[in-house]
């Protein structure tokens, strides 16, 4: 399914050296049918923190090509939700602002590829 973007809305405190508050909510021009394969996102009723290791979905138009190509379609894993000392040390060490109280990290660590 084809759409068009009607209405974009980025986060207010969206912070773009920091990556802080990095989310957006993207308002379709038509609604999508609903398939074996488009279905709404399942959210958590729960307020408690996620723990580390807890699995998480991921989705994004993220880089999936090693030279840096962003996806063409919507994607999605499952991946891990990791210690922010963990992203600390393996991802963020050199960005600014370093990782703030906001911030959700995944991925798997120890064999690369998918992470968010």
């Amino acid at each position: 399914q084809v759409r068009q973007m009607k209405t974009i809305t980025v986060h207010p405190h969206f912070d773009m050296l920091s990556y802080d508050s990095d989310i957006g909510l993207m308002q379709l021009d038509i609604p999508l049918e609903s398939n074996a394969a488009v279905k709404p996102v399942c959210l958590s009723n729960s307020t408690d923190a996620l723990s580390s290791s807890s699995l998480c979905t991921a989705s994004g138009w993220g880089i999936i090509e090693e030279d840096g190509s962003p996806a063409r379609r919507l994607q999605q894993t499952q991946v891990p939700v990791l210690e922010n000392e963990i992203c600390e040390r393996n991802y963020y060490f050199r960005h600014p602002g370093g990782i703030t109280a906001r911030m959700l990290w995944t991925g798997f660590v120890s064999v690369g590829g998918q992470d968010s």
